[in-house]
């Protein structure tokens, strides 16, 4: 995940919301300190639609490179 807050879990799926949404689910469900810078942004409360956008369309970046 951008290199921070994550692991080296691979993802796959038909599209990048696919895979997203796989992604946001372990990161949630995890407890470790591998996935607490990710998973504290994730829960952040503060964060806004604006912000969300701006994930996905790196996610998406990410998704067409590969």
């Amino acid at each position: 995940m951008n290199n921070d807050g994550g692991c080296d879990l691979k993802f796959s799926g038909e599209d990048p919301m696919d895979v997203a949404s796989q992604c946001g689910k372990h990161v949630a469900s995890s407890t470790d300190d591998a996935h607490k810078t990710m998973r504290e942004l994730m829960l952040n409360p503060s964060h806004t639609e604006d912000d969300r956008q701006k994930w996905f369309e790196w996610f998406q970046g990410e998704w067409d490179k590969k």
